[in-house]
Protein backbone atom coordinates (compact mmCIF):
# COMPACT_ATOMS: atom_id res chain seq x y z
CA UNK A 1 0.00 0.00 0.00
CA UNK A 2 1.14 3.55 -0.76
CA UNK A 3 -0.17 6.29 1.53
CA UNK A 4 0.12 10.07 1.12
CA UNK A 5 -0.34 12.23 4.21
CA UNK A 6 -1.14 15.89 3.71
CA UNK A 7 -2.50 18.78 5.73
CA UNK A 8 -1.73 22.29 6.78
CA UNK A 9 1.79 22.83 8.17
CA UNK A 10 1.80 21.98 11.88
CA UNK A 11 -0.97 19.37 11.83
CA UNK A 12 1.51 16.58 12.61
CA UNK A 13 2.11 14.98 9.22
CA UNK A 14 5.70 13.94 9.90
CA UNK A 15 5.03 12.85 13.47
CA UNK A 16 2.04 10.72 12.50
CA UNK A 17 3.71 9.49 9.32
CA UNK A 18 6.84 8.30 11.13
CA UNK A 19 4.84 6.58 13.88
CA UNK A 20 2.51 4.91 11.38
CA UNK A 21 5.38 3.80 9.14
CA UNK A 22 7.14 2.32 12.17
CA UNK A 23 4.01 0.40 13.19
CA UNK A 24 3.32 -0.92 9.70
CA UNK A 25 6.94 -1.57 8.75
CA UNK A 26 6.63 0.93 5.88
CA UNK A 27 9.21 3.33 4.54
CA UNK A 28 8.69 6.96 5.60
CA UNK A 29 9.46 9.71 3.08
CA UNK A 30 9.12 13.38 3.99
CA UNK A 31 9.11 14.90 0.53
CA UNK A 32 10.43 18.29 1.70
CA UNK A 33 13.68 16.51 2.63
CA UNK A 34 14.15 15.85 -1.07
CA UNK A 35 13.39 19.42 -2.12
CA UNK A 36 16.35 20.80 -0.15
CA UNK A 37 14.20 23.06 2.03
CA UNK A 38 13.14 23.37 5.63
CA UNK A 39 9.59 24.15 6.74
CA UNK A 40 10.45 27.76 7.61
CA UNK A 41 11.98 28.60 4.24
CA UNK A 42 9.89 29.72 1.33
CA UNK A 43 10.21 27.73 -1.85
CA UNK A 44 8.58 28.26 -5.15
CA UNK A 45 8.26 25.00 -7.00
CA UNK A 46 5.92 24.06 -9.78
CA UNK A 47 3.46 21.28 -9.10
CA UNK A 48 4.88 19.35 -12.06
CA UNK A 49 8.42 19.60 -10.62
CA UNK A 50 7.10 18.47 -7.23
CA UNK A 51 5.36 15.48 -8.85
CA UNK A 52 8.55 14.50 -10.73
CA UNK A 53 10.52 14.49 -7.49
CA UNK A 54 7.80 12.60 -5.60
CA UNK A 55 7.39 9.99 -8.35
CA UNK A 56 10.85 8.65 -7.49
CA UNK A 57 9.56 7.64 -4.05
CA UNK A 58 6.14 6.20 -4.93
CA UNK A 59 6.78 2.57 -4.09
CA UNK A 60 4.81 -0.13 -2.28
CA UNK A 61 4.76 0.01 1.54
CA UNK A 62 5.62 3.69 1.63
CA UNK A 63 4.17 6.67 3.44
CA UNK A 64 4.76 9.98 1.64
CA UNK A 65 4.36 13.17 3.66
CA UNK A 66 4.03 16.76 2.45
CA UNK A 67 1.63 19.66 2.76
CA UNK A 68 1.57 19.39 -1.06
CA UNK A 69 0.96 15.62 -1.18
CA UNK A 70 -2.63 16.10 -2.28
CA UNK A 71 -1.30 17.32 -5.64
CA UNK A 72 0.21 13.91 -6.36
CA UNK A 73 -1.77 12.24 -9.13
CA UNK A 74 -0.14 8.83 -9.33
CA UNK A 75 -2.79 6.12 -9.56
CA UNK A 76 -0.46 3.98 -7.45
CA UNK A 77 -1.34 5.95 -4.29
CA UNK A 78 -3.95 3.93 -2.43
CA UNK A 79 -4.95 6.39 0.29
CA UNK A 80 -4.70 10.11 0.99
CA UNK A 81 -4.87 11.03 4.68
CA UNK A 82 -5.62 14.65 5.54
CA UNK A 83 -4.54 15.52 9.08
CA UNK A 84 -6.56 18.23 10.78
CA UNK A 85 -5.96 20.35 13.87
CA UNK A 86 -7.92 22.92 15.84
CA UNK A 87 -6.69 26.29 14.46
CA UNK A 88 -6.14 27.70 17.96
CA UNK A 89 -3.81 24.78 18.77
CA UNK A 90 -2.24 25.04 15.32
CA UNK A 91 -1.43 28.70 16.08
CA UNK A 92 0.59 27.59 19.10
CA UNK A 93 2.39 24.88 17.12
CA UNK A 94 3.34 27.32 14.36
CA UNK A 95 4.56 29.85 16.95
CA UNK A 96 7.00 27.24 18.24
CA UNK A 97 8.33 26.97 14.67
CA UNK A 98 8.82 30.74 14.62
CA UNK A 99 6.56 31.29 11.61
CA UNK A 100 6.12 34.98 10.89
CA UNK A 101 2.73 36.54 11.67
CA UNK A 102 1.49 36.53 8.09
CA UNK A 103 2.48 32.93 7.40
CA UNK A 104 0.96 31.79 10.69
CA UNK A 105 -2.30 33.62 9.99
CA UNK A 106 -2.55 32.28 6.42
CA UNK A 107 -2.02 28.69 7.59
CA UNK A 108 -4.47 28.76 10.47
CA UNK A 109 -7.14 30.38 8.31
CA UNK A 110 -6.55 27.75 5.60
CA UNK A 111 -7.07 25.10 8.28
CA UNK A 112 -10.20 26.81 9.63
CA UNK A 113 -11.65 26.86 6.11
CA UNK A 114 -10.92 23.14 5.50
CA UNK A 115 -8.47 24.10 2.74
CA UNK A 116 -6.36 20.94 2.62
CA UNK A 117 -9.36 18.65 2.86
CA UNK A 118 -11.32 20.48 0.17
CA UNK A 119 -8.36 20.51 -2.21
CA UNK A 120 -7.68 16.83 -1.60
CA UNK A 121 -11.34 15.80 -2.11
CA UNK A 122 -11.43 17.75 -5.38
CA UNK A 123 -8.53 15.68 -6.72
CA UNK A 124 -9.05 12.24 -5.15
CA UNK A 125 -11.75 9.81 -4.07
CA UNK A 126 -9.69 7.77 -1.62
CA UNK A 127 -9.45 10.40 1.14
CA UNK A 128 -9.59 9.97 4.90
CA UNK A 129 -9.69 13.01 7.18
CA UNK A 130 -8.68 12.68 10.84
CA UNK A 131 -8.22 15.10 13.73
CA UNK A 132 -4.71 15.23 15.17
CA UNK A 133 -5.29 18.00 17.71
CA UNK A 134 -4.84 16.01 20.90
CA UNK A 135 -3.82 12.37 20.94
CA UNK A 136 -1.08 11.13 18.60
CA UNK A 137 -1.26 7.54 19.85
CA UNK A 138 -5.02 7.39 19.29
CA UNK A 139 -4.67 8.80 15.77
CA UNK A 140 -1.97 6.29 14.85
CA UNK A 141 -4.07 3.42 16.31
CA UNK A 142 -7.11 4.53 14.30
CA UNK A 143 -5.12 4.81 11.08
CA UNK A 144 -3.48 1.44 11.63
CA UNK A 145 -6.91 -0.15 12.20
CA UNK A 146 -8.21 1.41 9.02
CA UNK A 147 -5.23 0.32 6.91
CA UNK A 148 -5.11 -3.23 8.24
CA UNK A 149 -8.81 -3.98 8.86
CA UNK A 150 -10.56 -1.17 6.93
CA UNK A 151 -12.15 -0.11 10.22
CA UNK A 152 -13.12 3.53 9.73
CA UNK A 153 -12.09 6.01 12.43
CA UNK A 154 -14.84 8.20 13.90
CA UNK A 155 -16.30 10.57 11.32
CA UNK A 156 -14.66 13.98 11.37
CA UNK A 157 -17.41 16.30 12.57
CA UNK A 158 -15.63 19.46 13.58
CA UNK A 159 -16.36 22.72 11.83
CA UNK A 160 -13.32 24.86 12.47
CA UNK A 161 -14.81 27.76 10.54
CA UNK A 162 -16.55 28.59 13.84
CA UNK A 163 -13.11 29.64 15.10
CA UNK A 164 -12.68 32.35 12.44
CA UNK A 165 -14.08 35.21 14.60
CA UNK A 166 -11.61 34.30 17.38
CA UNK A 167 -8.78 34.09 14.86
CA UNK A 168 -9.70 37.49 13.45
CA UNK A 169 -9.64 38.99 16.96
CA UNK A 170 -6.13 37.55 17.42
CA UNK A 171 -5.07 39.20 14.20
CA UNK A 172 -6.31 42.58 15.40
CA UNK A 173 -4.50 42.29 18.75
CA UNK A 174 -0.99 43.76 18.72
CA UNK A 175 0.82 40.69 20.06
CA UNK A 176 -1.55 38.10 18.68
CA UNK A 177 0.62 36.22 16.28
Amino acid sequence: MIIAICGTPGTGKSTVGKALANRLGYKFIRLSDHLNITENKELEISISAFKRIADKYIKDNTILVSHLAHFLTSKKIDLFIVLRCDPLILRKRLSKRRYNKEKKYDNIMFEALDGSFIETRELHKNVLQIDNTKNLSKVVNQLESFIIARKLPPKFKKDYSNEIPKLERFKLAKSAY
